[in-house]
């Protein structure tokens, strides 16, 4: 039986192979710019960057040069880790050769650089949350040695006002006899350690841990006017300094 193939279907048929002899034939043509041989060249020697210059610099003279946008999206991709500018580049590549037998394989490799992209994404997340986490220590660091600081001062004016009160001397001459005596300082200690407000905390829960009582919530939200508006402003992840003084 002679099977008879519509003259419409032919003619759909020979387009799509005109499209796509077409396109790769402007393929062909723009890899033969002397730009893109010279990039071609480069690359094969192992020097991409100096290949991604040429790529670049020639869109910036033409950006409708789709091969210079092809071969920029996968130097891009495999050498630099750059997916944001090389999905551009496949984008533009898909615009301008929109008939391309290669469009499989470009949407396959768009779909791939996606999935990398996130995933550095999520590193970088990681990494901001790591050094954010490293900041609240080291800002918990500085409390307590602003607690300790204070603690000193305190000692001073303490000793400074019973050296005046003994010798009914004046704030320099008590300052000059000190100096001379020598003032009692406090032995090394730690004003406080950080800790990190967990899930149903509140100042008694952690003063209980801490301590073995709930009657020292006082000192830990004393310790904390800074961050904490009232006794019942805890949050969950918060970093509170609990102070390790004995108890008055």
């Amino acid at each position: 039986m002679k099977i008879v193939i519509p003259s419409v279907c032919i003619a759909v048929l020979l387009i799509a192979m005109g499209c796509g002899q077409k396109t790769e034939t402007s393929d062909v043509a723009e890899r033969d710019h002397p730009a893109m041989k010279k990039a071609l060249t480069l690359e094969r020697a192992g020097n991409k960057e100096g290949a991604r210059l040429i790529y670049q610099g020639l869109l910036d003279q033409n950006p409708t040069i789709a091969r210079a946008h092809l071969a920029l999206a996968f130097l891009l991709e495999e050498e630099g880790g750059d997916y944001p500018a090389a999905l551009y580049h496949y984008q533009r590549y898909l615009t301008l050769r929109p008939d391309t037998e290669k469009r499989d394989m470009i949407e396959a490799r768009i779909r791939t650089a996606k999935l990398a992209y996130v995933g550095t994404v999520f590193t970088n997340q990681a990494a901001i949350l790591s050094r954010m986490g490293a900041m609240e220590r080291d800002n918990a660091a500085l409390k307590i040695r602003a607690l300790n600081l204070e603690a000193q001062a305190s000692h001073l004016r303490a000793a400074l006002a019973a050296s005046r009160e003994k010798y009914a001397e004046s704030r320099d001459e008590a300052s000059r006899v000190l100096d001379k005596k020598g003032i009692p300082t406090l032995a090394p200690r730690t004003a406080g350690k950080a800790v990190r407000v967990q899930k149903g905390d509140t100042l008694r829960r952690i003063s209980e841990r801490v301590y073995g009582t709930q009657d020292r919530w006082r000192d830990i939200f004393e310790a904390n006017r800074t961050v904490l508006k009232n006794r019942e402003d805890v949050r969950i992840g918060q970093t509170l300094i609990v102070p390790e003084r004995e108890h008055p």
